[in-house]
């Protein structure tokens, strides 16, 4: 037979080329995991093959344990401490001037103490280290920002104070400017930790846009002034559509480009906010820079206006944080990928095949937004045939997804690495409720609720991580549109016909808690979580009011309307239903929604009626003219104009100003 190797041929294959059992790859040896050889010793084993791996047989390597490797950055830390004590020593009057920025870090195994301000889900592992408490010149104690996670970061102490800078007509201090880049890597950098330079000074000069852009992220939760927010989001507005507009784009715009999608404009819809416009304008800038690459100066990307003087390490880390942000974009919006290419250099950055340290946590956000680019490209290639997704592809992406999430999720994983792989069983398993016509009811059925069982801990888990460390205050924009996500599926099962059989109960917790979230990710008044929680408060109203009609259970199954939109069509078609649900056909839009007549419940008259009662009104006579006025709206803090992108046909007269 063909496939049959004959006494012959085996005797040309030396014993040294041959994959024995009893020797594993170096590889599935760092992992200590089975190494499973293929048949052909010119092939990797399954798993190298699988996660693209390099596939070595060495029997002289030995696996380096991570505690040796802690005790290699301990050691190399405390020698650190002692040239910049023994250099502070040398001249004390130069040190004191900037003792709070010279300060080296600590290393983490010594206890911390007591941080004051916003704690950081900083990951402790392998090339990190915990920030130490400072002391300033006032009383108040605050934290030293979070250490960019490099070798080469290490060293890079601030080694003078910021210089007083002004925006327009406004001026900033350099105390204030160290204290809004403070808070800006204490509390933000590490959900998008792709900058490499933290002094004030050098970032102004590579970049104003980038400088303010780190203040503004900053003064979302922090700004000293009421109306510093206001003013920085008009100017950063400004200055980022101006900046895509010269072209060609440096890489610091880029990375300003970046963080502004990924903490965007507070006052943004939801189909109309610019993240696609600005991912579309970093990808066509950094593909003419060659930073997809992963290499700095370039020669082949370097000629005329297009310079690429930056590092290799510069160029990794901005490569990463845009394929994370295009994707998460996409996603959001329910769009095929926007050029999220995960190319070999991402590869080597999840396996950790760089010449510079990597933070855990991003790389297993890389790798989670990897399979969702996997995910998009599948599900947009079954959506091309046909208005629906069969339950075994959803099934198999899920087995898929849960192999590689027991890989990158293991015990060194901390909560954030667990909330983002939850977020992408999530988003495939929303897939459950696009199902192909004439799916089988109880197979929908048992699929359906394990989504809803996904969507019920991705809320609880965001609610637990914000009372740790209040990541609702600092959460990046893509995590709040997979807030967004979880909570509409509450809602769409809460609606449904499944609640014949469900605990009523715990779904209307759940759904509570979508709206505790949306206020606690609340930024400005009547800004997106603002607007949503709204919505979300006065459907849970309508859905739960007395008990009555309002409560009974839908009578149609869980499934989107939507088909076209991936993984945002159920967000899509949530949407619709709520408008659907408080206007069919109304004919008294003036008037508040618990007096409307023209919806034909009974809850509407008993809602009314109990508010009155609440607030004191005898009920009305008849010809009685304050019969017409309500005495509470449970929907009069809604900004109607939030319908606008759903294809809202009026706007009543009670809408807040926009």
């Amino acid at each position: 037979m063909p496939d049959t190797i004959t006494s012959h041929e085996t005797s040309h294959i030396t014993p040294s080329s041959r994959i024995k059992r009893n020797t594993a790859c170096t590889s599935c040896r760092d992992a200590k995991v089975r190494c499973n050889p293929s048949q052909n010793p010119a092939q990797p084993c399954q798993r190298c093959s699988k996660l693209h791996l390099s596939c070595v047989v060495d029997r002289t390597h030995k696996r380096v344990s991570r505690k040796s490797k802690l005790d290699e950055l301990v050691q190399e830390i405390q020698s650190i401490k002692q040239s910049v004590g023994s250099q502070s020593s040398t001249s004390p009057t130069q040190a004191s001037g900037y003792s709070q920025q010279n300060e080296a870090p600590a290393p983490f195994k010594e206890s911390a103490p007591p941080r004051l301000g916003v704690p950081s889900p900083v990951s402790v592992s392998a090339g990190e280290v915990r920030p130490s408490t400072l002391a300033t010149s006032s009383s108040a104690t605050i934290a030293s920002t979070s250490v960019i996670h490099t070798p080469e970061s290490i060293l890079l102490v601030q080694a003078e104070l910021a210089l007083p800078r002004a925006l327009g007509s406004q001026p900033f201090s350099g105390e204030d400017i160290d204290y809004y880049f403070q808070k800006y890597f204490e509390c933000y950098h590490p959900y998008m930790p792709i900058l490499r330079l933290r002094d004030p000074n050098k970032c102004y000069e590579s970049s104003p846009l980038l400088f303010w852009t780190i203040i503004y992220i900053a003064s979302r939760r922090y700004a000293k002034s009421p109306t510093l927010f206001p003013f920085l989001l008009d100017a950063i507005k400004k200055d980022a559509y101006s900046t895509i507009n010269n072209w060609p784009l440096s890489l610091p715009s880029i990375n300003a480009l970046i963080l502004l999608c990924a903490w965007i404009f507070p006052d943004v819809r939801f189909v109309n906010d610019p993240c696609a416009l600005f991912t579309g304008a970093v990808m066509n800038a950094i593909l003419q820079l060659g930073i997809h690459c992963g290499k700095g100066g370039h020669p082949e990307y370097s000629h005329g206006v297009f310079q690429n003087s930056f590092s290799d390490e510069e160029a990794a880390f901005t490569w990463a944080g845009y394929n994370i942000i295009a994707q998460r974009v996409s996603s959001s919006l329910g769009l095929p990928t926007l050029g999220g290419l995960f190319n070999q250099t991402i590869q080597n950055i999840i396996d950790g095949r760089t010449p510079f340290q990597v933070p855990s946590t991003f790389r297993v956000l890389l790798e989670c937004q990897k399979f969702c680019n996997h995910l998009s490209r599948t599900m947009s290639a079954c959506l091309e045939e046909s208005r629906g997704v069969s339950a075994q592809i959803v099934l198999l992406l899920e087995n898929e997804w849960n192999a590689v999430r027991g890989i990158i999720c293991s015990e060194r994983a901390d909560e954030l690495d667990r909330f983002n792989a939850l977020l992408v069983q999530l988003e495939i398993q929303t897939y459950y409720m696009i199902p192909l016509p004439g799916y089988d009811a109880e197979a929908l059925k048992r699929n359906v609720v394990r989504t809803y069982s996904t969507a019920q801990a991705v809320l609880r888990e965001a609610l637990e991580l914000d009372r740790k460390t209040d990541f609702l205050r600092h959460l990046p924009h893509f995590h709040f549109r997979a807030l967004l996500a979880a909570g509409s599926v509450v809602y769409r099962v809460l609606r449904s016909s499944y609640m014949r059989f469900m605990d009523r109960a715990e779904a209307e917790q759940s759904a509570a808690d979508a709206v505790t979230a949306s206020r606690r990710a609340r930024v400005a008044d009547n800004d997106l979580p603002t607007r949503l929680g709204n919505l979300f408060e006065s459907w849970l109203d309508r859905l739960t009011r007395n008990g009555g009609a309002a409560a009974a259970p839908g009578t149609e199954d869980p499934v989107s309307s939507f088909s076209h939109r991936l993984s945002a069509s159920v967000t899509y078609d949530c949407m619709t239903r709520w408008k659907t649900d408080h206007v069919p056909s109304c004919r008294h839009k003036c008037q508040p929604l618990s007096s409307c007549s023209c919806l034909g419940s009974a809850a509407a008259a008993a809602g009314a009626a109990a508010a009155n009662a609440a607030a004191g009104v005898e009920p009305a006579r008849d010809g009685d003219a304050a019969a017409v006025l309500p005495a509470a709206d449970a929907l009069q803090n809604i900004d109607w104009t939030f319908m606008d992108d759903f294809d809202w046909s009026f706007e009543p007269v009670m809408a807040a100003p926009t």
